[in-house]
Formats: structure tokens, C-alpha cells, sequence
């Protein structure tokens, strides 16, 4: 399917979702707030690194690049805090699952204080807020808090409640309704619909590379939870030309891929 045919088809879709009844309308996802990021050259190769899986010793390095250029761009300061912030808490992530704790301990803490200084720099709440549920997720993998892994979908919940115009809070709220068990308020049909909302909005709006490996990712895994193997394995393929490590992507092109 061409990428005009795509955005014309997914055009379709959100006027058709906005007029569905489970709490998405036009408003939804219409503001990123890093929109005057999506070309930053710094970030991009610290998560080409980190997502075609490359080692970590080699995400340091980038992460320590971003962290002493991101001030070039001429971002507002709380934008220049949450930036750094996210790109520490992909970092302290890449760390634990390469079995190094005492790295991604160090990064999630240096993420943290980066969001509470996003914050006292003016940072929108959504925008922290997003940032702190991806922390306390993160943290429950590194330690095991039970009290840590709760507070995601509380924090998830208040904010799809409070800034559903927030673009990154749909894409937040669209992996936990995906991924999370049906206890803690997964519902897979709603983050394969969560997801195919915030695909229409991204080639309605733009976003960058990263926000629509997401998105791709997010359809792949929901096409499959969905039993609809063909557009899952079409999505798993736009994803992977994008990033080539996610387990859940390979997973799918394993099993459906010629």
C-alpha cells in the first residue's frame, strides 16, 4: 500500500473514529509538543542505536552527545530538560535489559531529576506527566516495586482523563490499553482502535521517525492480538525498516514472513 493511499485510507478512519463512541474526537492527539524535535540528528542516532540494539557501551556515548548539544537547538529549557529526560530513561532501559542495574539505576535517577527540573522550568503537565509513567514503568523492571508498577495506570488514567489532546498521552494510553493484563486495565481492542487513531493523526499531523516506529510497532502487535495476520505482518515490516531489534516486530515477521 503507497504511503498517499495510506494517509488517505487513515484520513477516512479518523473521521470515522471521531464519530465512534469511546472518547476520541478531533482534539485528540493534535498537540505534540516536540514537534521541533523530530529532526534532531542527536537523539535520532541515540535511538537507532539503542533499537537496532548496537551495545551499550556505544548508547552512553551518544546519550553524552545529545545531553552536551541538545542546548544548540535553541528549544525552550523545560523542552531541552524532558528531551534529555526521555533519551535517559531509553538509556536506563537499554541498560537493564542488558543486565547492567547499577547503569540504569543511574540514568532512571537522572531522569527524574530532569522532570522535576522540566517541571520548575514551565514544562505543560502532560508533558512531564508522560515522562513520569514511562519512569515509574521503567523502575518496576529495574527493582521490582509493586507500589511503582500500580502507579502506571493511575498515572496513564489521570492523564488520558485530564489531556487527551496530547498527542504522546495517545500513545502512552494506547500501549497500556494494548499491553497491560485485562486486571490492570489492558482491553486490546481499544489499543489496536487507540492506535489506528493515533496513525491518522500522525500523517494528518506529522510526528517524528521515532513517534511512528510506535505507532507501527502498536498496529503490528494489535493486528496480531486481533487475529488479522496480514496487516500485522504489514505493519511489523514498515516498523522494522524503521528499527530492527523489537522483539515483538521480529516476533511477528518470524512467524508470518516468507
Amino acid at each position: 500500500m503507497s504511503g498517499k493511499i495510506r494517509k488517505i485510507l487513515m484520513t477516512l478512519l479518523l473521521v470515522f473514529i471521531c464519530a465512534a463512541a469511546f472518547a476520541l474526537d478531533a482534539d485528540t492527539g493534535s498537540i505534540n509538543y516536540y514537534t521541533e524535535c523530530a529532526d534532531n540528528a542527536e537523539y535520532a542516532a541515540l535511538l537507532k542505536h539503542v533499537f537496532d540494539d548496537e551495545g551499550l557501551d556505544g548508547a552512553l556515548e551518544l546519550y553524552a552527545v545529545l545531553a552536551g548539544t541538545v542546548h544548540t537547538y535553541g528549544y525552550e529549557q523545560w523542552v531541552q530538560d524532558l528531551f534529555v529526560a526521555r533519551a535517559a530513561l531509553i538509556v536506563g532501559r537499554y541498560a537493564n535489559d542488558e543486565g547492567n542495574e547499577a547503569v540504569a539505576q543511574a540514568y532512571l535517577n537522572a531522569a527524574d531529576s530532569l522532570i522535576a527540573q522540566g517541571r520548575a522550568d514551565g514544562a505543560p503537565e502532560s508533558a512531564a506527566g508522560v515522562l513520569e509513567a514511562l519512569s515509574t514503568s521503567f523502575w518496576y523492571l529495574v527493582d521490582g516495586s509493586i507500589s511503582k508498577g500500580l502507579a502506571f495506570g493511575r498515572i496513564v488514567g489521570d492523564l488520558w482523563d485530564e489531556y487527551p489532546e496530547d498527542f504522546h498521552v495517545l500513545l502512552l494510553t494506547a500501549d497500556k490499553y494494548l499491553h497491560s493484563p485485562g486486571i490492570a486495565g489492558g482491553n486490546k481492542k481499544k489499543g489496536l482502535e487507540y492506535y489506528q487513531f493515533a496513525e491518522a493523526v500522525a500523517l494528518e499531523n506529522g510526528c517524528a521517525v521515532w513517534d511512528m516506529f510506535s505507532i507501527y510497532a502498536g498496529l503490528a502487535v494489535g493486528y496480531d492480538k486481533n487475529k488479522e495476520e496480514e496487516l500485522a505482518l504489514e505493519y511489523a515490516y514498515l516498523a522494522d525498516e524503521i528499527y530492527t531489534a523489537d522483539v515483538n516486530v521480529v516476533e511477528i515477521i518470524e512467524e508470518y514472513g516468507n
